[in-house]
């Protein structure tokens, strides 16, 4: 076969690959919601699969810091005491929280629903009165009322329109407690079978990949769970902090829902930059309904607390781990947040770290080259 009839299977090759991505392209426009619901389908399915993976990965944590500790020289045995110690060490967490917080939090709840009639009616008395005192003209103040007369039937509307919703909540609480059982159940397995199951991966990826290749995604592996393991923990440990001295300083300020506030609190602060600001308007928003004065010192004792996360804890219990400069950290949590939501938000951060490494590690790599290449074609 001469250079001509090569040329030409090669570019009949390339057209033949360019129209077959075209026509995928295309159907996957035309089905694009089809694709859509059976992807969601796909991930209902392995969803106790997702949820395992996410707690196996986030109970690594303790399991690699206690490998180090215990002082046994089996490395097995080592192993699966670490995991077990993990395992029982999150569950203490858990059971200390429900022991202690969740009763404060139903005292609470109970708390607010007794006031919320009461608290509708002096939000309306505060209404009237800051109208009673502003000079509007009768149109406005008809409009004022006829919208609250409207809000006020809207809100009836929706409670009477969740009761048929409520069957299908409690449908879809049964199937998310079932999954998360079945997580739990899988994380166990994934934690005990770690090491079986990365040799297993590696086995895999050599066997299908190329050297070159299997260094490659190897060591971008490497690096997106070092980035997601050392974010993870450091988040988790500042929520812990954050949401324990929330609760401390509503006990001493003697606030209102001081548990729920906190609990709010040590959540939403999972969430890089964004999270103390929306954790902390909730909570602002439950205490106004019990008193306004209470809400206003909620507000200075979070935006204090917010100070010292940022200039204490945070540095000193995530320091670096991302890599990144307050810039990226705002671009990754609302790009994120826009394209995924919450989950965007908490997952965007750490994900936009490893993209901005790699495009790193590539550009210095490229310039090498290049630098390289100049200095040989000078030697010559």
């Amino acid at each position: 076969m001469n250079a001509t009839d090569k040329i030409r299977d090669l570019t009949l090759k390339n057209m033949i690959i360019i129209v077959t991505y075209i026509a995928i392209l295309i159907l996957g426009l035309i089905y694009f919601q089809n694709i859509l619901s059976f992807i969601g389908k796909i991930f209902d399915i392995i969803s106790p699969f997702i949820i395992g993976f996410i707690l196996a990965f986030v109970l690594n944590i303790p399991m690699k810091i206690l490998i180090k500790k215990l002082p046994i020289k089996n490395d097995r045995k080592k192993k699966m005491i670490a995991a077990l110690l993990s395992l029982l060490l999150i569950l203490a967490i858990v059971i200390i929280m429900i022991m202690v917080v969740l009763p404060q939090i139903i005292d609470n709840i109970k708390l607010l629903i007794d006031n919320l009639p009461s608290s509708l009616k002096q939000l309306e008395e505060w209404l009237n009165y800051i109208l009673s005192q502003v000079d509007i003209s009768p149109d406005v103040a008809l409009k004022i009322e006829e919208f609250q007369e409207k809000l006020g039937n809207t809100i009836l509307t929706k409670l009477t329109a969740w009761g048929p919703s409520i069957a299908s909540g409690v449908t879809h609480l049964t199937t998310s407690i079932v999954n998360l059982f079945m997580g739990v159940v899988m994380a166990v397995y994934m934690l005990f079978s770690k090491d079986k199951l990365i040799r297993q991966t590696k086995k895999l990826g050599q066997a299908f990949l190329s050297e070159k290749h299997y260094h490659d995604v190897h060591n971008v592996l490497c690096l997106t769970g070092n980035t997601f393991e050392n974010f993870l923990a450091g988040q988790l440990t500042e929520s812990l902090i954050i949401g324990s001295l929330c609760y401390v300083g509503c006990l001493i300020l003697d606030i209102p829902y001081g548990s729920i506030a906190a609990l709010v609190i040590g959540i939403t602060n999972i969430i890089p930059y964004f999270g103390p600001i929306i954790g902390a308007f909730i909570s602002a928003v439950l205490i106004l309904f019990v008193s306004p004065i209470k809400a206003l010192v909620f507000i200075i004792f979070s935006s204090i607390l917010q100070q010292v996360e940022s200039n204490l804890i945070y540095p000193h219990v995530v320091g670096s781990s991302v890599g990144l400069s307050a810039l990226w950290v705002l671009f990754a949590v609302t790009v994120g947040g826009g394209l995924f939501g919450i989950t965007g938000m908490v997952f965007g951060l750490p994900t936009f770290s490893v993209i901005y490494e790699l495009l790193r590690r590539w550009t210095n790599q490229r310039l090498s080259d290049k630098k390289a290449i100049q200095l040989k074609s000078e030697e010559q």
